[in-house]
């Protein structure tokens, strides 16, 4: 009397998992398929002549208002030597 064990039913380990390599790679194989289509037509669009944005240059100005009622030496500053040095220069704009 000899008890056998009931035979599973199904796919066995190593059928699951060559099915699981070969969905992943038809998966990577699709999507590369996708990229190659998308930097064709990137491509093409670009050989036609349609403007490519690169890069957006902003500029910014200050504008700094005195008000005329203010004296004149207000706008230089004494050294301790007793010199007069100018005032600071003008703002100067960045480019970002």
């Amino acid at each position: 009397m000899t008890e056998r064990t009931p035979r599973r039913r199904g796919p066995d380990r190593v059928v699951i998992w060559l099915l699981s390599i070969s969905a992943f790679l038809l998966l990577l194989a699709f999507l590369a398929f996708q990229l190659k289509e998308s930097a064709s037509a990137a491509s093409s669009a670009s050989k036609q002549g349609r403007p490519v944005l690169l890069r957006r240059i902003y500029e910014t100005t200050v504008v700094e208002r005195v008000p005329a009622n203010v004296p004149e030496a207000s706008s230089t500053t004494q050294a301790s030597s007793g010199a007069v040095e100018a005032a600071p220069a003008a703002p100067t704009t960045r480019v970002s």
